[in-house]
């Protein structure tokens, strides 16, 4: 069947090379599907809007486009430079990463997302040149610095605050946008002589949204049950976590 195939300017690759070249890119396409799948979920419950399904993508188009590259030089005979659509992917993945990317009054939210992005379409290129195992190993990697497995930001970040810092998860309700009740929550905090370590809004669903923060307790005596029930006052705010 492929023993006369013809891809652009050669041909007579016979048949059994064809498959398993073919399989082979199979492979490729499903473990692309693997590692951006694994990113891609571990965004998903962060809350962020790039999640599963468009990690996925990314990942498979990029091995695609190395899958392309690398197959072209094989049925074509060519020594074409196989890295050249690579290069275009790596600088182009910009414009949905710029996506994910959110200034909220002094916060900026989505740059891991974003990093995530650039970083699983080089996963995807690397297992579309066939090197499994480096994809693998930076995936795994990665997913257990996006899954904070050792603490790492608090560890690093407030090492001489530990005894005195501590997380809130406030999920409120989404409100129509001519409203700043997340300003009101905050300066609330801050009235209350809390230092704002680290902030992050998420979009749980269409419903709610999820202010995760880190505070320093202040120097004087204070109540952390005090600020919970305080918070919960406000009609939008449906729950009120802390770590």
């Amino acid at each position: 069947m492929f023993d006369y195939y013809k891809g652009g300017l050669s041909y007579g690759l016979n048949s059994t090379f064809m498959i398993f070249l073919y399989f082979e890119d199979f492979i490729k396409i499903l473990i692309a599907c693997l590692l951006g799948g694994l990113i891609g979920a571990q965004r998903q419950r962060k809350g962020m809007s790039i999640g599963l399904r468009t990690h996925i993508v990314v990942c498979v188009s990029a091995a695609l486009v190395q899958i392309i590259s690398i197959d072209y030089n094989f049925i074509n005979k060519s020594n074409v430079d196989v890295m050249r659509l690579g290069a275009q992917v790596i600088s182009g993945i910009g414009f949905l990463g710029m996506a994910s990317i959110i200034k909220d009054g002094r916060f900026i939210v989505g740059l891991t997302t974003a990093a995530s992005m650039w970083f699983i379409s080089c996963v995807g290129l690397a297992v579309g040149s066939g090197l499994y195992i480096p994809a693998t190993m930076a995936t795994l990697v990665i997913y257990i610095i996006l899954i904070d497995v050792f603490n790492l930001e608090k560890r690093i970040g407030h090492k001489k605050y530990n005894d005195s810092i501590f997380e809130l998860e406030i999920t409120i309700i989404r409100i129509p946008a001519d409203k700043n009740e997340v300003n009101i929550i905050l300066d609330y905090i801050t009235q209350k002589d809390y230092k704002i370590l680290s902030t992050s809004i998420n979009a749980e669903d269409r419903n709610n949204v999820i202010i995760r923060m880190t505070l320093r307790k202040p120097l004087k005596e204070s109540n952390e049950n005090e600020i919970i029930a305080d918070l919960l006052q406000y009609e939008y705010v449906k729950k009120v976590n802390m770590f």
